[in-house]
C-alpha cells in the first residue's frame, strides 16, 4: 500500500513538472512566434488574404492561458522587431533607413499597451551642425531600458573624417536627443589594425555605452563612452586590449538593427559587450591544433579569463565569423566557419557549457535558443522558473496551438 502512495506521488510530481496547454486560434491563424527575452513568447497571426497589414500579438509566459493579446499595423510588409535583455520595451519598426528624417515605429511594453509614432532624427541631428540626414549611414538601431537608440555615420569630405552620431528616443515620451560620438580621420581609419569606428555594446539602467577601437600611449584596445537617455555624457575611460587574439568579422547577431543591416559587417579582435554593470569581451587565440572562443571579464583594469569554447576545426586561412547578444546567462554568439553554423553560449558561469543548435532565421527571434537544447523546428523560451516548449511546425496547420511548460 505504501509502494502504491509512493508510485502515484512521484507520477503526480512529475506531471507538475512539465504541463501542457492549449491556446485557440484567433480571428487569423498563427503564422510565427518570436520571444521577448524574459517576458515569454510572441505569436502572431494576420489576415492571411492580406486584405489587412493588422500584426496581431498573443503573449505566452508562464502561465497556462495567454496573457495579453494586442495589435499593430507596420506600414509596409516589412518591419524589423527590436528587443533586449532587461529592457521593459520592444519596438516594430517600420523603417531602419531614415524617412525624410524620420523613424516610424510602433512600440510595446510588457503590459501589452502599443502606441505608433514617428520621430524627426534628422531634425534633431541638425541640431548639432550642418549635416544633411540624407546623408546619414544608419549601422545600428537597438532597445535600451529607456530609450530607442541610433548610431549614424556621416562622411565629412571637407574635414576628411567619419562623424559618428548617436541618437536617444526617450521610451515614455518619445523625445529625441542627439550626440556627436566622436570623429575618425580618414588617416586613422586606413591603419585597420589600430583605429576602428564607434560600437553600441550595451546598456545598464539608464547608462549606454559605446566603444572605439583605439591606440593609446602605445596600447590596442577601446576608448569608451557612455550616455544616460537623454545624451547626457558620463565619465568615459580606455580600456586595453588582450594580446594575440585572432581576427573576427562580426556578423552581428540577435534582434538589433546590426544584424539587419548584415552588409556593415567589420573585421575586429575583440568583441567587446557591457550588460549588468560589467565588461565583456569575446576574443579567439590559437590554441594546440585548433582555436579557443575565450569570454574575458574585465576586473581592476584587467582582462580575466571566465570561461572557454574550443574550436576544434578552426581553418587559420578563414576567417572567424562571429556575432554576439548579451543575455544576463552569458554572451550569446552564432559562429560560422567551416561547416559549423550554429548558435549557443559562453556562460559567464565558469565551466559551465551550452548547447550548440543549427543556426536558422528564426534563431535570431529566439535568444533562448542559445541556452536550451532544441529540436529540429523547436522553439524554447527560457522564463524565470520554467522553459517554455513550442514545436513550429503547428504554425503551418492553422488551427489551435499546443505549448509545454517544463519547470525548472
Amino acid at each position: 500500500m505504501k509502494q502504491s502512495i509512493l508510485l502515484l506521488a512521484i507520477l503526480i510530481g512529475f506531471g507538475s513538472y512539465a504541463q501542457k496547454f492549449e491556446i485557440p486560434t484567433k480571428k487569423h491563424p498563427f503564422y510565427d512566434i518570436i520571444e521577448w527575452k524574459g517576458i515569454g513568447a510572441i505569436l502572431m497571426s494576420k489576415d492571411p488574404q492580406n486584405t489587412t497589414r493588422q500584426i496581431n500579438l498573443t503573449l505566452i509566459g508562464d502561465q497556462q492561458t495567454s496573457i495579453w493579446d494586442q495589435k499593430f499595423i507596420p506600414k509596409t510588409e516589412e518591419f524589423f522587431y527590436l528587443s533586449s535583455e532587461n529592457s521593459r520595451y520592444v519596438y516594430f519598426l517600420d523603417n531602419l533607413e531614415l524617412t525624410n528624417g524620420k523613424v516610424y515605429f510602433n512600440q510595446l511594453n510588457s503590459a501589452g499597451n502599443v502606441k505608433s509614432n514617428s520621430v524627426s532624427i534628422g531634425a534633431t541631428i541638425k541640431k548639432l551642425g550642418n549635416y544633411d540626414y540624407n546623408n546619414l549611414e544608419v549601422i545600428n538601431a537597438v532597445v535600451t531600458d529607456k530609450a530607442l537608440v541610433h548610431h549614424f555615420r556621416y562622411v565629412d569630405k571637407k574635414e576628411k573624417c567619419v562623424r559618428e552620431f548617436a541618437t536617444f528616443i526617450t521610451h515614455h515620451n518619445f523625445l529625441c536627443y542627439a550626440v556627436e560620438l566622436g570623429s575618425v580621420s580618414n588617416d586613422k581609419l586606413k591603419n585597420g589594425e589600430l583605429y576602428g569606428q564607434w560600437k553600441y555594446i550595451g546598456f545598464t539602467g539608464d547608462q549606454i555605452f559605446f566603444a572605439l577601437r583605439d591606440y593609446q600611449s602605445k596600447k590596442k584596445g577601446w576608448s569608451i563612452k557612455q550616455y544616460t537617455s537623454k545624451g547626457k555624457p558620463k565619465l568615459g575611460t580606455f580600456i586595453n586590449a588582450p594580446d594575440d587574439l585572432i581576427s573576427i568579422e562580426n556578423i552581428g547577431f540577435g534582434t538589433t538593427g546590426e544584424y539587419y543591416l548584415e552588409d556593415k559587417n567589420t573585421v575586429e579582435t575583440g568583441l567587446i559587450s557591457q550588460i549588468n554593470g560589467e565588461f565583456y569581451m569575446m576574443g579567439a587565440e590559437k590554441r594546440d591544433d585548433g582555436a579557443t572562443l575565450i569570454l574575458f571579464k574585465h576586473n581592476e583594469g584587467e582582462w580575466v579569463e571566465v570561461n572557454t569554447m574550443n574550436l576544434n576545426y578552426f581553418i587559420e586561412k578563414k576567417t572567424l565569423k562571429l556575432g554576439v547578444y548579451p543575455v544576463n546567462e552569458g554572451l550569446g554568439y552564432h559562429l560560422d566557419h567551416n561547416g559549423y553554423n550554429k548558435v549557443s553560449l559562453v556562460s559567464f558561469t565558469p565551466d559551465v557549457t551550452s548547447p550548440h543548435n543549427d543556426f536558422t532565421d528564426r534563431t535570431v527571434y529566439n535568444p533562448s535558443s542559445v541556452l536550451d537544447r532544441q529540436e529540429t523546428g523547436e522553439f524554447t523560451v527560457n522564463l524565470p522558473d520554467a522553459v517554455l516548449v513550442f514545436d513550429t511546425k503547428q504554425l503551418a496547420d492553422g488551427m489551435n496551438v499546443e505549448f509545454e511548460l517544463k519547470v525548472k
